[in-house]
């Protein structure tokens, strides 16, 4: 099929797309810096590789690999800028597949900036209806394949603040699902399957001190989406998303830890596929809740983290979250809000980039949830 055959060449030129010569032209406004031959040499391509093996409720055992590849690219007073390549892959008991690619490039002292993201996902997801009040008796589990492919091109237009435009290309289907379910009911009034083809806006401000660890500094994201049928999509919707986080170094001596917060907001409008639709407990945010737990049209959600050396490579965090979805931007935001807490364990796996694997173990009202992966949750 021809889709399947844009797919295996995405797939394998990707990797490739890393590397682009950099200019040495200067900017008016943004200050630039002459490079040492001593920092010259620091700059070299780091690789981190290993296989993957872990276990949790919501995947059964799962077995895979990860990679990030990284280079130090820039430094000034307001950014500090790596490229990278990072790449996931992993196949779980429960026939869940996931591949995902991200990279970033900077060039011309990183006034410009090309994000990308390659994902494939066949992953049957646990599914309890739509809503913020759906109970965990509701469960049942629909099966969807999901293709995307998103590219932004950002400038650099004062310090560090982007602006930029972005192009989202995919495709969804629904595999399985069962019958006379929660989701075949979803199903029956959505489309099952369909091209998805968008375009958008994006604004961003980073001033952190590092792209894998931050320790000092604050992130911004603002990201709007508009997928209409005359650029060649079958579903139409729009998608605003919003990401604000900010980190604080608690200088206490020989115990110099960090303090990370952040607020996140994500809504679609119009007619989205189910596994597009925004939802709470993951990983990443609302650790501790089954992954998906809520899904709706709107969702909100905070956490704030404590990141503290122990001992040698070995780190721990202690982390809260709370967070709820609705189905209209109206709603009273602080009704029936849901909330979680938990701890983790961090191994440094490159000291001076201070890449992490990371174990966490999130608590909520409904029970407890192990996670194990690379880098950190935000």
């Amino acid at each position: 099929m021809p889709l399947k055959l844009l797919i295996s060449l995405i797939f394998l030129i990707l990797p490739f797309i890393f590397y682009a010569e950099e200019t040495k032209q200067e900017n008016e406004g943004i200050p630039t810096k002459v490079e040492t031959k001593d920092e010259k040499e620091e700059k070299k391509l780091g690789i981190i590789a290993f296989p993957i093996v872990f276990y949790s409720s919501d995947t059964n055992f799962g077995f895979g690999a990860s990679a990030v590849l990284h280079k130090e690219h820039y430094k000034d007073d307001y950014v500090s800028k790596s490229n990278s390549l990072a790449f996931v892959f992993f196949y779980t008991l429960r026939n869940q597949l996931l591949n995902a690619n991200v990279g970033n490039l900077y060039w011309d002292n990183a006034n410009w900036h090309w994000k990308s993201r390659l994902t494939f996902k066949k992953y049957p997801t646990d599914f309890y209806g739509i809503g913020n009040d759906t109970k965990p008796s509701d469960h049942e589990v629909f099966e969807p394949f999901t293709f995307k492919f998103e590219n932004s091109i950002n400038r650099r237009v004062w310090r560090s603040f982007y602006a930029g435009i972005s192009l989202s290309q995919g495709y969804h289907m629904l595999v399985k699902s069962k019958k006379e379910g929660l989701a075949q009911s979803y199903f029956e009034k959505h489309r099952k399957e369909g091209f998805i083809s968008g375009i958008g806006l994006r604004l961003s401000y980073d001033s952190t001190d590092d792209s894998f660890f931050p320790t000092t500094g604050s992130f911004a994201e603002v990201v709007y989406q508009y997928h209409p049928f005359w650029l060649g999509s079958q579903y139409s919707f729009s998608r605003v998303f919003i990401d604000g986080r900010t980190f604080v170094k608690i200088p206490i001596p020989k115990f110099e830890s960090v303090l990370g917060f952040q607020l996140m907001f994500e809504g679609i409008h119009g007619n989205a596929p189910l596994s597009f639709l925004p939802t709470i407990g993951d990983k990443d945010m609302m650790r501790g809740y089954v992954g998906d737990r809520f899904r709706d049209n709107y969702m909100l959600a905070a956490q704030t983290e404590w990141r503290f050396p122990i001992y040698w490579r070995f780190g721990g965090t202690l982390f809260f979250a709370a967070g709820k979805v609705q189905h209209n931007f109206t709603d009273f935001i602080f009704q029936d809000i849901k909330y979680g807490g938990g701890f983790g364990i961090r191994v440094q796996l490159a000291k001076k980039k201070k890449i992490n694997l990371r174990f966490d173990m999130g608590f909520t009202p409904e029970g407890y949830k192990f996670y194990f992966n690379l880098l950190e949750a935000f």
